[in-house]
């Protein structure tokens, strides 16, 4: 039999609840729920009610919202067509438009020790209080709200939540903040102080200084979004095909924010980390599902192997995933690749990668597609280069191809370089070294030109490395360079060949034995023709002959083009 003290305590409550529910008028229209407009959200009145379950544990508050007092009633079907009108298109509109339901707040759940104080307001809205622990959720939903203590403000339609924050919806989002205020009419929380977000279908969390959440809501939005400012940091988790866990991306920015858990937005000073790549741009758009991600203006890639480094530019560079791998990478507009063996500059390159290392790469677009080795720089309208392990081995340039070399400086005097031309132009690398050799880098060991090619290179002059070099000139179908340590070995001429070999003339060395030496001896003394002459007499010996000037390269370039080309 329950005690005296149990017994009065629960007559006092179900009184105080009786109270509460008649100062407000607790019984719910039987119309439907009148949405109000903006310029009369004031006037909305909302019935509360407060009971306890049988045991007489945990208090119940109930917000139910109720129709506007200077609201009409709603009109019966065919009052329009037996008045002898039609509806106006905002009554259809009105009738097409979902009702928006709002949270409807129940903390049963509450623990014993749970306190409330209720009080009307001179507007008759209720200001409700909770203390000693809050645990609630909205009537006819799974959510789940935990605080140390909270305060409702009906008119307003919020809910302030205070200490050990927990907002959790099953199999979608959980949140834990210091501090948390819950807008029921507009489906809105904002969570500040030490905000922790997690996404539970991924796994990815967002965390920073506050975040605000907005729940899907009918005729408003349809999907979750998750927005989080002031230099967020978001950690994606990744899976394989068979379900292991990979490492981690993560993103910092100024702003994120999270799109039904479905794409990821975010802008100033973007940083997204991967296992290997670090990528940076001014803004950012990532998507989960298709496991693409792009960066857009100075957008900028590098690696983390400092082995093999590898570096990208472009004003927008996109990057193509598949089972959380990246496999592929397009830099748009202004795109530069550069490593410790190439540099490649185009208004598109698209890089292929296996194992998060580079294997193909492509340049094409716009104006000139131009690729530079220690040793060679080639020129056309558009490329393709074989790089398995990140080492360049093969590079086919397709298109008015230009390749241009560097002499040998121990063998020839000149700072001019050879030059090859074709409608498409072959270049095979070798960049194997020693395992204790750091300082070899990819040299150059064969070169073919077809289709209108021509060739242009120096060639140690027979008088020594310090006369000028000597020139060579052909042109074919076809041209086949061989090098050795980066230097050209051998040329062959295929199909039309003609040209032109030029060496330098030797300067002349000889000087005039015929002229007699003037006499010695001080001036004045001797014989008078041993005197000194008041004018000497001129030489009667020409003077010795000037070396021919050596032709100059463009010109002889362009008489040896003149020539006729024999048919094959």
């Amino acid at each position: 039999m329950p005690s005296r003290a149990l017994l009065t305590q629960r007559l006092t409550l179900a009184a105080m609840a009786l109270v509460v529910a008649a100062c407000v008028g607790g019984r719910r229209p039987r119309g439907g729920v009148v949405a109000p407009s903006p310029t009369d959200s004031a006037a909305r009145r909302d019935s509360i009610a407060v009971s306890r379950d049988s045991a007489g544990n945990a208090p119940t508050i109930s917000v139910t919202p109720s129709v506007r007092a200077d609201s009409a009633p709603p009109r019966k079907a065919g009052a329009d067509s037996a008045a002898g009108g039609t509806a106006t298109s905002k009554t259809k509109a009105a009738k097409k438009a979902p009702a928006t339901r709002e949270c409807i707040l129940d903390f049963a759940d509450s623990p014993p020790e749970t306190r409330m104080r209720y009080q009307r307001l001179p507007d008759s809205t209720g200001l409700t209080f909770i203390g000693g622990g809050f645990v609630g959720h909205c009537q006819g939903e799974k959510n789940v709200i935990r605080a140390d203590s909270a305060e409702q403000y009906q008119s307003a339609g919020t809910l302030n939540l205070f200490g050990n924050v927990v907002y959790t919806e099953p199999g979608k989002l959980q949140f834990v903040s210091q501090h948390a205020t819950y807008f029921t009419r507009e489906e809105r929380i904002f969570a500040d102080g030490n905000v922790v977000a997690t996404q539970l279908a991924s796994g990815s969390t967002f965390s920073g200084p506050n975040i605000e959440y907005f729940r899907p809501l009918a005729g408003v939005r349809t999907g979750s979004r998750l927005v989080a400012p002031n230099r967020p940091t978001a950690r994606l988790e990744q899976k394989d095909s068979v379900g292991k866990p990979l490492p981690s991306v993560v993103i910092n920015a100024n702003t994120m924010v999270d799109d039904a858990d479905s794409v990821i937005y975010a802008w100033g000073d973007v940083q997204i980390n991967r296992q290997s790549l670090l990528a940076e741009s001014d803004s950012a758009r990532f998507s989960k599902a298709a496991e693409t991600a792009r960066l857009i203006r100075n957008a900028r890639i590098r690696n983390r192997d400092k082995a093999q480094p590898f570096r990208l530019f472009g004003d927008t560079i996109d990057l193509f995933s598949a089972n959380r791998k990246l496999e592929r990478i397009v830099a748009l507009h202004n795109g530069v690749a550069s490593s410790d063996d190439f540099t490649m500059k185009s208004e598109r390159l698209d890089m292929r990668l296996a194992d998060q290392k580079l294997t193909q790469a492509y340049a094409s677009g716009a104006g000139d597609t131009r690729i530079t080795t220690s040793t060679q720089e080639l020129v056309a309208d558009s490329m393709a280069v074989r790089m398995p392990d990140q080492h360049v081995r093969e590079l086919r340039a397709i298109g008015k191809a230009v390749a241009t070399g560097v002499s040998d400086t121990l063998k020839i005097r000149s700072t001019d370089r050879d030059i090859l031309r074709g409608d498409t132009v072959t270049a095979w690398f070798d960049s194997t070294m020693a395992p204790t050799d750091t300082t070899q880098r990819t040299s150059i060991t064969e070169i073919h030109a077809t289709g209108t090619a021509s060739s242009l290179f120096q060639m140690a002059s027979k008088q020594g490395p310090k006369a000028p070099p000597a020139l060579n000139y052909v042109r074919g179908h076809r041209i086949q360079i061989y090098f050795d340590s980066g230097q050209v070995r051998n040329v062959l001429v295929d199909s039309a060949a003609n040209g032109l070999y030029l060496e330098p003339e030797a300067e002349d060395s000889l000087s005039d034995s015929t002229a007699k030496a003037p006499a010695k001896g001080p001036p004045g003394k001797g014989t008078p023709a041993q005197a000194a002459p008041a004018k000497a007499a001129p030489s009667k010996a020409p003077p010795a002959p000037k070396p021919p000037p050596i032709p100059d390269r463009a010109v002889m370039e362009s008489a040896a083009s003149s020539f006729p080309r024999r048919r094959s």
